[in-house]
């Protein structure tokens, strides 16, 4: 019985080792086939991904068998990433390049550039409203040292305009020819002084030409000294709209009225510029004596000053004894309340003084204050007159990092003569306002403001100053 049992036993154990035996080697001799027909087939990669993935649950317990089947869970649930609409939008915003002067944006839009030509906006004086074009830059005289463009602009309320610049520089001398022409249907103007009612309000059209050329020296770094000749051509006829002409209005005596006026225009001008603008600003000083200058203004100046002051005269070309000389000065300085608040307080002011030996100065080349431009808070030219005095003071602050804010107070005042100052009742105006930026540069700015005739809601194109 127990010599059987043994037998069984031992039979019962030869068998045994020889399945295990087996199982082994057909275990074996299955993962070298499968490893073949992978090494044969490297396109079929799933077989051998993991050789842990045979393996029953809990039949590898090791740390680094865990972390692999946790990548392989992780990676099987994970779905491609679909960007929002914002941050489609935000993505194409922060890819745009271009230029930002006083009140036009030039955009370098690599999907819309065609042929050096690229889209502009802004651009139109006056009442224009949303103004937009195309500029052409040509790459071969693109650079610091070089401009030269050319643009077409229109808006949806009929006022159209073109102009071109040619120049250089060479060591600490620039200069560069300008032309522009100018088409303004709707022109405000509501009289001369500073009671003038905005319920007299009147419309006129005006369509004005300009060609002319700068020269400038540089005496040393962010000083320009120069001058400028230009011919100015001025037609005058009846604005578009229900409103009453300036004619029926004002009378048909008012200089300018009724009569086309030419000037030559020879001028001498002065800027010193030592503000800490985080950016380097692109070519040019001034594009002619009756528009501010091409270069960009940085909000984010946060100290330092700026000075220009130019004197130009106007001789008249038609016979008509008109002739005028002009003589304007504007400060703008820029204090941090700290380091780590920007931006702080800033301030401009602005004068100019008209001298005519009878008076007598076209209605539409008086000064002006109003505006998106100069005293918010009041329509685009408001008060009219020979002579301005100008203040603007904001405190400015960093609220995201591509927009600003600013609380602001503006007065203003024309006048006549200097016995008709009146500097106890200025004309105020005063609000809030956001600015847009992308890298240190101004894109366009929001002022609601609130002046004494009411509120008024000024979009503008760059910084104010």
């Amino acid at each position: 019985m127990t010599t059987v049992a043994c037998g069984c036993t031992g039979r019962v154990a030869a068998f045994g080792g020889a399945l295990v035996t087996a199982l082994v080697f057909g275990l074996l001799s299955a993962e070298g086939t499968a490893r073949a027909q992978s090494a044969a087939q490297p396109g079929r990669t799933e077989a051998v991904a993991d050789p842990t993935s045979n393996r029953k649950a809990g039949s590898d317990t090791s740390r680094a068998a865990r972390w692999r089947d946790a990548r392989r869970r992780k990676a099987q649930s994970m779905e491609a990433h679909e960007p929002t609409f914002a941050q489609r939008a935000t993505s194409f915003v922060t890819n745009i390049g271009g230029a930002v002067v006083p009140h036009r944006l030039i955009l370098d839009v690599p999907r819309l550039e065609i042929a050096d030509f690229h889209p502009v906006f802004g651009g139109l004086s006056g009442d224009a409203g949303t103004t937009a074009g195309v500029l052409y830059a040509p790459t071969f005289w693109e650079g610091q040292q070089r401009l030269a463009e050319a643009e077409v602009l229109g808006s949806l309320r009929g006022y159209y305009g073109a102009g071109a610049r040619f120049g250089g520089v060479s060591g600490p001398y620039v200069g560069y020819a300008y032309a522009r022409y100018h088409h303004r249907p709707r022109e405000s103007f509501y009289g001369v002084g500073a009671d003038s009612r905005v319920d007299t309000e009147a419309g006129f059209r005006l369509d004005q030409g300009i060609v002319g050329g700068l020269l400038g020296w540089r005496p040393r770094s962010g000083a320009l000294l120069g001058g400028h000749v230009s011919y100015q051509a001025n037609r005058y006829g009846t604005g578009q709209g229900d409103r009453p002409t300036v004619a029926e209005q004002f009378g048909a005596t008012l200089p300018g009225v009724g009569t086309d006026m030419d000037y030559l225009m020879l001028g001498a001008f002065f800027e010193l510029d030592v503000r800490d603008a985080p950016y380097t600003r692109a070519f040019g000083h001034r594009f002619a004596p009756t528009k501010p200058r091409l270069r960009g203004v940085s909000l984010d100046a946060s100290r330092g000053f700026y000075l220009a002051s130019e004197v130009t005269h106007n001789f008249s070309m038609r016979g008509q004894d008109v002739d005028f000389t002009r003589f304007t000065l504007d400060v703008r300085e820029f204090m941090p309340i700290s380091e780590g608040l920007l931006h702080g307080f800033s301030f401009r002011q602005f004068a100019s003084v008209t001298h005519s030996g009878d008076g007598r100065v076209p209605f539409y080349r008086l000064q002006s204050v109003g505006g998106a431009r100069s005293l918010r808070g009041y329509p685009t030219g408001r008060f009219r007159d020979r002579n301005v005095l100008l203040a603007n003071a904001e405190v400015r602050c960093q609220i995201w990092h591509w927009i600003d804010m600013a609380v602001f107070a503006d007065a203003g005042h024309v006048f006549r003569t200097f016995r008709d100052v009146n500097v106890a009742d200025p004309r105020v105006g005063y609000g809030l306002g956001f600015r847009i930026k992308d890298e240190g540069k101004t894109l366009g700015r929001i002022d609601v403001a609130r002046g004494q005739e009411g509120w008024e809601l000024h979009l503008d194109l760059g910084s104010l100053f």
